[in-house]
């Protein structure tokens, strides 16, 4: 028999994916049964609805040495289809943009990184050897023996070359299983991943719609439109952690839920803490039915857990538990992108200061041992684990500032945009996350960041209102000593309230607005330029012609809502020219 995961293990590891394009390589290679290298090349284009079957997608799978061939297509559950477009648009990737643009040796890290978190946060979880190759095994018994699939459908779904190559994954029939197979009994169909799809969908479809209510009301109200569920609660973690709130409820009154012991606490506080799905069977709090409570995270901030209570006496299945999971991710993300539209447009926000010297914050080490101040002027995300910081040092040389980052954990690629007379501009990469990026993450603008004496403060305006307790608690996970200096309701400047920032933000993606953001605290747009288009692009880690593609939209974005009026109507001049401007500035 060859080697591949079991349903738990498996779960455990789709539900330990930090981000949500981590969650997508395990699940195109577990589900999908693409290898390592087709990972890597497959785009939107490449997902279809086939014509005789109602709800079902396809995905064509582009030949490895090909030019722009497709080798296949593969059939993919509709859950990882939702998942693909939900990224796609996110994300802002073209028809042709690979959804994992990665090398395929990232690829194979990803996988390894994920399963080696998976083994620390849970005993079902599979070891950290895990290789995309294990999971195209896992694709193939999933389908022949759990969903007894047709063998030929499986071989070209996943490229085998024979029936032949399959033996190995199938066990030997016995008489009674003989019998039933000849004698055409279904009575043993029981397809758990097409009922997850079935009951987990609604909350899929109800988080899509740009007119529903707020988006854990929706996928609540969403989750109980299929029968299988009963109840569909989000619930946060209260000030002092201790207890939980219930901020949103379909199926069922909050009240209720309160009398029930809910917020007195149970497995989803577990969920919020351990970031990780929880389950309970006969608890008085879910009456007695099977319930299971995933975490609702982006990007590594829990803003609670979504939890759902079965209809009947029904065990969630391990296809239920995953597909909930990826739920609980997506509405994590629509909970951050909220709070970013609601801080972009409130007359007044929540200021916090935040300051650390704890020595895991480079910037702190860095201005302790050189004596020197550092200004953070931008960060930039370039990577599932770590962002570009653009830094202008005041008091330190570059050489001294570069011995610092190459003898340091967590920092390197140190990069001199400007040299002046006492210090310099630079960028460096910041691996493992910064003070600025978390509270990025957990939905904040931050406004100043600097570094001096070996103290790091960050100022940033919170929607009005926000519970900073919570993001606090967070932040001194990572480090250690943060710790909150002020707080404080301030109403929002005109200035700030008419910017042009605020008036166009709203139409970047994240990469383009990372594009633009590099672009600019790089030098790409001084005279001379501090850095060419390549340079940037090197040090995001994308190719020159994903840089400029994002650039370019950036600037057209841009340039939209300067020279757009309220009805939408173009007061540009001569169009054409425009556009050659337009790419002439981006070579």
């Amino acid at each position: 028999m060859v080697d591949g995961l079991d349903a738990d293990a498996y779960d455990a590891l789709v539900t330990a994916a930090e981000t949500y394009r981590a969650a997508l390589v395990v699940r195109l290679a577990g589900e999908a049964g693409l290898r390592t290298e087709e990972i890597t090349r497959v785009a939107p284009r490449h997902l279809r609805e086939p014509e005789s079957v109602a709800g079902a997608r396809l995905l064509a799978v582009p030949a490895v040495d090909g030019e722009g061939d497709v080798d296949r297509e593969t059939a993919v559950p509709a859950s990882l289809a939702a998942d693909l477009d939900r990224y796609a648009t996110s994300e802002g990737l073209d028809d042709d943009e690979p959804y994992v643009g990665v090398s395929p040796r990232r690829v194979q890290m990803i996988v390894s990184e994920t399963a080696a978190r998976a083994s620390s946060l849970t005993d079902a979880a599979p070891d950290g050897r895990v290789t995309p190759s294990a999971l195209r095994k896992t694709f193939a018994r999933r389908q022949l023996v759990d969903r007894d699939v047709d063998p030929r459908a499986v071989r070209d779904a996943g490229g085998w070359e024979s029936l032949g190559t399959l033996d190995p994954y199938l066990e030997p029939l016995d008489g009674e299983a003989l019998a039933a197979a000849f004698a055409g009994d279904e009575a043993s169909d029981d397809q758990p991943a097409e009922r997850a799809e079935m009951t987990v969908l609604p909350g899929f479809e109800a988080l899509g719609d740009p007119a529903g209510a707020e988006p854990p009301a929706a996928v609540a109200a969403g989750l109980i439109e299929a029968d299988r569920w009963a109840e569909a609660w989000l619930v946060r973690r209260a000030v002092g952690g201790e207890r939980a709130d219930v901020t949103a409820a379909a199926g069922v009154d909050p009240a209720s839920l309160a009398d029930r012991g809910v917020t007195a606490g149970g497995p989803w506080l577990e969920a919020i803490a351990d970031g990780a799905p929880a389950e309970t069977d006969g608890r008085r709090e879910t009456d007695g039915r099977p319930a299971v409570a995933v975490p609702a995270a982006y990007e590594g901030v829990i803003h609670g857990s979504l939890c759902v209570v079965a209809a009947d006496g029904d065990p969630v299945e391990p296809a239920e538990r995953r597909a909930l999971a990826a739920l609980g991710r997506c509405l994590g993300r629509a909970i951050t992108a909220d709070r970013w539209r609601e801080l972009l447009h409130s007359d007044a926000v929540t200021e916090v200061e935040f300051r650390t010297s704890d020595d895991g914050a480079f910037l702190a080490r860095a201005s302790d041992r050189l004596d020197c101040r550092i200004e953070l002027a931008s960060t930039v995300e370039v990577d599932d684990d770590a962002s570009r910081a653009y830094l202008s040092v005041d008091g330190a040389r570059p050489q001294d500032f570069a011995s610092t980052v190459t003898s340091a954990t967590g920092a390197s690629d140190f990069r001199v945009i400007e040299t002046r007379e006492d210090g310099c501009s630079a960028s460096l990469r910041l691996d493992g996350g910064s003070l600025v990026r978390a509270l990025i993450d957990h939905g904040a603008t931050v406004r100043d960041a600097s570094a001096a004496d070996g103290r790091v403060r960050v100022v940033a305006d919170f929607p009005e209102g926000t519970n900073v307790r919570p993001v606090a608690d967070g932040l001194r996970d990572r480090f250690a000593d943060v710790r909150l200096a002020s707080k404080e309701s301030v109403a929002r400047s005109p200035r700030t309230e008419s910017s042009l920032r605020e008036g166009v933000a709203d139409r970047f993606t994240d990469r383009q607005w990372a594009a633009l953001s590099a672009a600019y605290h790089g030098g790409y747009f001084d005279w001379p330029r501090g850095s060419t288009a390549e340079e940037v692009a090197d040090a995001m880690g994308v190719s020159s012609p994903t840089f400029h593609n994002h650039l370019r939209k950036a600037q057209r974005a841009l340039l939209d809502g300067v020279f757009e009026d309220d009805a939408g109507r173009s007061i540009r001049g001569d169009a054409g020219a425009a556009d050659a401007d337009s790419s002439e500035a981006t070579r």
